[in-house]
């Protein structure tokens, strides 16, 4: 946390199915995946509506996890990066591709691919 901030508090811990991730929700609405083996965070934080995360789960084949908070409609969230891609690549049509500048700014630490290429 910055300077002068309060670290906010784990309010809900799940592990994925096959046992590569680690999802945390803070008191706050942070949510935050993790890599167990390498103990190094999935990306930034998820999107949340910034509501206490209350409960989390995974669907059995890891691809998805559910984000439960008190006065906030379920959260679904694909987590599955080939599902992930999928979605986006529906959502750009194919042949749309993030520059390799763009790639850097949203997938920090991750090589550079083209995610597109193919029909979703």
């Amino acid at each position: 946390a910055p300077l002068g901030e309060v670290p906010e508090a784990v309010s809900a811990l799940a592990v994925s199915p096959d046992g590569a991730t680690l999802a945390v929700g803070g008191t706050t609405g942070t949510l935050q995946l993790w890599d167990i083996a390498t103990q190094q965070p999935l990306g930034g934080p998820l999107t949340t509506p910034g509501e206490v995360i209350s409960s989390l789960a995974f669907t059995t084949d890891s691809g998805t996890l559910y984000a439960g908070s008190p006065h906030v409609p379920l959260q679904r969230y694909a987590v599955d990066p080939e599902r992930a891609a999928t979605q986006v690549c529906a959502r750009a049509g194919t042949g749309a591709n993030l520059s390799r500048e763009q790639w850097r700014t949203h997938v920090p630490g991750v090589a550079y691919r083209r995610v597109c290429d193919r029909a979703p």
